[in-house]
């Protein structure tokens, strides 16, 4: 996963899996769609998510500190 910001997927055709495109940091959703559409311009998309950072559930992570 990114580190910062909201995470951005994108789909190119109806049989490929979504890939993960990068991230935006953005103050809403509709300025983070904005963001990713612009940002992520250089395929022709036919799916694009946002995923709020605040959405993704942790299943596990390995400790920094060791």
């Amino acid at each position: 996963w990114a580190t910062d910001g909201d995470v951005v997927f994108g789909k190119l055709n109806p049989t490929a899996t979504r890939a993960q495109l990068g991230t935006v940091r953005a103050a809403n959703e509709d300025l983070a769609c904005a963001y990713a559409r612009t940002t992520y311009d250089e395929d022709k998309w036919i799916e694009m998510a946002v995923v709020r950072r605040g959405a993704i559930l942790s299943v596990f992570a390995e400790s920094s500190s060791r």
